[in-house]
């Protein structure tokens, strides 16, 4: 009986998953690269940030293999392309990246674009350098709107007294990039070879640090989100190794404008891979349990109080962006890595609003008329980027 209740309960998240209204695809063009260069295959090939007049900018990582020959390549590609919001390739430029190359392009542990409120654009890059990749580099670019390069700032460790300190442990692994009202940059995630204590720093388009908080005391600890809030006042959701129990929490963070901590918050939630900060609260995904637990979505507000759950039919949650009030996510249907992914978005109360076709996605971004914007693989060994925009239905 145990057996068929299971059996049941899976029927019915299916037929739920199945009854879910498909978007109406807006755009979907190719981002073409180099000739001769195909999309590096491993992580994610490409990163997405769009202006407020609708641009859209990608940086594409790719490399020129080398057939027959071990490693593959000796020659990799980071380009920053605008696309109008028709999806035309309007610039193309090199991004000037230092770091060793990789099995399959350059090796990068970050790669991330803003577009600040000026307009222009931070660029963020992180990896291995130097003889066997045994050191590390952190390096903060600054384009204008035309995609020329103003200046390139090398970031030393947290504890350099320069930006342009020592870069053998510049080990960064940022996965938040978000524009501050004062025309500048905070960029979140962990800091170290790996695994990472967490940390989050704010930086001027020039490269200056402004503060930071972190690295933390544990590993491996990160920072999923950091939001706005009224004020001035930031709000960041870390994964922290909490003294004395040894064990991964999540803590909500409030910093002021000028990094001052203000308040520090534990959410009594599991640890898994994807959360992020709402305009109040946050949401924090919580994996399938094969078969024991089924996904679902818990609503925290700022003090970490958990104050609703959701059904979520879903076994992964890859990533979650805010979207309103509500969110958007990248997820997977089984526990299995070759799953395949899909976009999904849902309202405030954790409703599935809609969910897109099976699609080879590691990127999403919500654009200024509400349209949620992807970067999308295509084809398998000689997969080509494509940038997809989806609507509601």
């Amino acid at each position: 009986m145990i057996r068929i209740g299971i059996a049941l309960a899976a029927l019915a998240v299916c037929a739920a998953a199945s009854a879910q209204p498909t978007p109406r695809t807006t755009l979907d063009v190719a981002v073409p690269a180099n000739d001769g260069f195909v999309l590096n295959p491993y992580g994610a090939p490409g990163r997405l940030a769009i202006a407020r007049d609708g641009v859209h900018y990608v940086l594409q990582h790719s490399f020129k293999p080398i057939p027959n020959a071990s490693p593959p390549t000796s020659e990799g590609k980071v380009d920053l392309l605008a696309l109008a919001p028709d999806g035309a390739v309007k610039q193309r430029r090199p991004v000037p990246i230092e770091h060793s190359m990789g099995f399959v392009g350059f090796d990068l542990d970050s790669l991330g674009v803003v577009v600040t409120r000026s307009g222009e654009l931070v660029i963020f890059a992180s990896g291995f350098k130097g003889a066997a990749a045994a050191r590390a580099s952190a390096t903060l670019f600054r384009f204008g709107p035309d995609l020329g390069l103003k200046k390139t700032t090398r970031l030393g460790p947290p504890n350099a007294k320069s930006a342009k300190g020592d870069d053998l442990e510049s080990f960064y692994s940022a996965g938040v990039y978000v524009p501050t009202p004062d025309n500048g940059v905070l960029l979140g995630g962990g800091f170290g070879p790996g695994p990472q204590a967490w940390w989050m720093g704010k930086f001027n388009l020039d490269g200056k640090r402004l503060w930071q908080a972190g690295p933390g005391n544990g590993i491996p600890e990160r920072v999923a989100a950091i939001a706005p809030r009224k004020g001035g006042a930031w709000l960041s959701l870390v994964t922290e190794m909490r003294k004395g129990s040894g064990e991964l929490e999540w803590f909500l963070r409030r910093y002021t404008a000028d990094g001052k901590l203000t308040d520090r918050r534990r959410a009594a939630v599991p640890i898994h891979a994807a959360a992020t900060v709402l305009r109040n609260g946050a949401v924090i995904a919580l994996d399938a349990d094969e078969g024991k637990r089924e996904g679902e979505l818990v609503f925290v507000d700022d003090n970490g109080r958990a104050e609703r759950r959701a059904p979520w039919p879903f076994a992964q949650t890859v990533s979650m962006i805010a979207d309103g009030d509500g969110i958007a996510a990248i997820v997977e249907t089984k526990v299995d890595s070759k799953t395949e992914r899909f976009i999904v978005r849902a309202d405030a109360k954790g409703a599935v609003r809609w969910r897109s076709a099976a699609v080879a996605v590691d990127e999403i971004v919500i654009a200024p008329d509400g349209a949620i914007a992807a970067l999308v693989r295509v084809g398998k060994s000689d997969a080509v980027l494509h940038l997809v925009r989806y609507a509601d239905p």
